[in-house]
């Protein structure tokens, strides 16, 4: 079965113990663009129908069972057909030194029907799911992504598993896939804990500022031109590389490279663009901690993309938000010019473009904004 992506959050040992659970979900198609989902009634959430697979099940059969059980509808066998696996890699809040390991495997399957209506048995709910209020709903892949992308949530394992299925939802209509708020707070939080220092409130400053520049673009232009949601989650994602450890040049790569793990295209593409304001590898200037053939990837990717309205932002806002709560661009850029021993004029200068082209789209002075 194909790989659909793999969501491994690094944030444990590599001596930890593994502790493998595998699952079988299906995708049940009911009309062109609707599906039969599990709706979480008490917490706001949607998932794919199906659970883990008991040891020495088949997966055919796990898949059966677990339909049934969560929301009451028996799989044709003869229908299902493969999908692809999402693999999932995350430190147990159960077990300590242990890393929770799971492939969920996803069929597109029909069910049984009475004249043409969904033939619904009884559910068999388990505490957690009853608690939650599992019930099965008929609703447009958009409507669960929509409710998914804002259900909020302080439970790492529920984090993550909605963002696993929404990222699904997501490949199953073509559109991009991004990590709701709280998936981002929670890849910051788990990256911090790995490598503590100022880049944590530093990604913090740039996310809030991000959200309010955002809003105040979308007042004064009277529509939504940046989605102040999604500004928040670039700002908040954009130096997300640094959780590897101290760095330099290689936060971009790795910040790249981690993000289109998770296919987060877009977040990735941030974590690239966020140091080059002009688009040439010139705008870096301190210390080169890549090999020659990842620099050079680094420039070939970042040739071939066109800079938006969201590049430019956290571009901006990276160089003026300080891990320290100071907002100044020109301060930022003198303590920077002071750390590194220069700056270059034309980066220097492309910034104050930008914060310029940003208070014009704003109609008042950043610094009020944010």
């Amino acid at each position: 079965m194909k790989t659909l992506f793999t969501l491994d959050l690094k944030n444990y040992g590599e001596n930890c113990k593994r502790f493998r659970r595998d699952s079988a979900r299906a995708i049940i198609h009911i009309e062109k663009d609707k599906l039969a989902l599990v709706y979480a009634v008490k917490l706001g959430y949607y998932k794919f129908p199906g659970g883990g697979i008991h040891e020495g099940e088949d997966k055919i059969a796990a898949l059966s069972r677990e339909v049934q059980e969560e929301v009451g509808l028996k799989v044709i066998a003869q229908s299902v057909k493969e999908y692809g696996v999402a693999q999932r890699f995350q430190k147990s809040a159960k077990e300590a030194n242990t890393v929770f390991v799971q492939d969920s495997f996803y069929y597109e399957c029909d069910v049984e029907r009475v004249k043409g209506k969904l033939k619904i048995l009884k559910q068999n709910l388990d505490d957690y799911e009853d608690q939650a209020g599992f019930e099965l709903r008929v609703v447009s892949i958009k409507e669960a992504i929509e409710a998914n992308l804002k259900y909020r949530d302080s439970d790492d394992f529920n984090i993550v598993m909605i963002a696993r299925d929404t990222l699904v939802l997501e490949g199953l209509i073509g559109i991009p896939s991004e990590p709701s708020r709280c998936m981002a707070e929670l890849l910051l939080k788990e990256g911090a804990a790995k490598n503590p220092g100022p880049w944590k409130e530093h990604s913090h400053a740039v996310a809030e500022a991000a959200e309010k520049l955002a809003l105040a673009v979308n007042k004064n232009c009277g529509k939504e031109k940046i989605n102040p949601n999604l500004a928040y989650i670039y700002g908040l994602l954009h130096d997300i590389g640094r959780q590897e450890g101290f760095c330099y040049i290689a936060h971009v790569y790795k910040g790249y490279h981690f993000m289109m793990s998770f296919g987060y295209k877009n977040v990735a593409r941030i974590c690239l663009t966020h140091s080059f304001q002009r688009q040439i590898m010139e705008d870096w200037f301190g210390t080169v901690d890549l090999p020659q053939e990842k620099m050079n990837e680094i420039e070939n990717l970042l040739g071939a993309i066109q800079y938006d309205d969201y590049d430019r932002m956290i571009q901006l806002l990276d160089s003026i938000c300080a891990a320290d709560g100071t907002k100044n661009l020109e301060l930022r850029i003198a303590d920077i010019k002071l750390r590194y021993g220069s700056y270059p004029q034309g980066k220097k200068d492309k910034n104050f473009e930008l914060k310029e082209y940003f208070e014009k789209l704003a109609g008042k002075n950043i610094y009020n904004v944010i």
